[in-house]
């Protein structure tokens, strides 16, 4: 990859954790945000980190293929890993505490695309994972196998997770699992 779409990369990463910020979709410190660099790497945002205040040289290099994980990466690279290792297809991830969505989670359900239109689309669908704890092994392993029926995933007491082609896409599907909380609520 050249210098120029990676640094497009970074960018749009950190455009990402704004609109995500200003849409009140994580708080301060929480969430996390990827872009695949190529077939051996991509790009996150660090642990702990405003993510409406990134800084390009704030992110973090991760190889897929290997266990390391850099000092200050998110404490969730290890679910990014395993959805990029087991999705060539996928460019990008977003993990957030969507306020609706984790509503609904307490009372033990998801967004209900049939509360769309029509019923909504294919990538409205919403698979759940049951609670396991934040930063495991066992989240990464449940969260990569819960992409396969569904490019959105509800976390129990966790948040929710999306994916795209871009980030601008797997931020927009965060965004529309909120509105459709919201629309499921009866809100």
């Amino acid at each position: 990859m050249n210098r120029e779409r990676l640094h497009g990369l970074h960018l749009s990463i950190v455009a990402g954790g704004l609109e995500l910020a200003q849409a009140k979709l994580t708080e301060p410190g929480e969430g996390d945000l990827s872009a695949r660099i190529d077939q051996d790497r991509f790009l996150v945002t660090p642990a702990r980190k405003d993510k409406g205040k990134l800084k390009v040289d704030e992110l973090f290099e991760v190889e897929i293929n290997s266990h390391r994980v850099p000092e200050g990466a998110s404490t969730e690279v290890g679910m990014h890993r395993a959805i990029y290792a087991r999705f060539p297809s996928v460019h990008a991830v977003v993990h957030a505490h969507p306020v609706k969505v984790l509503a609904l989670a307490d009372e033990g359900r998801a967004p209900d695309p049939s509360k769309l239109p029509n019923g909504g689309t294919i990538l409205d669908r919403v698979a759940w994972i049951d609670d396991f704890p934040p930063g495991s092994r066992s989240l990464a392993e449940e969260v990569a196998m819960g992409i396969a029926r569904a490019p959105s995933l509800v976390l129990a007491a966790h948040g929710a997770v999306t994916i795209g082609a871009t980030v601008a896409q797997a931020v927009l599907g965060m965004i529309r699992r909120e509105r459709l909380a919201l629309m499921t609520r009866g809100g």
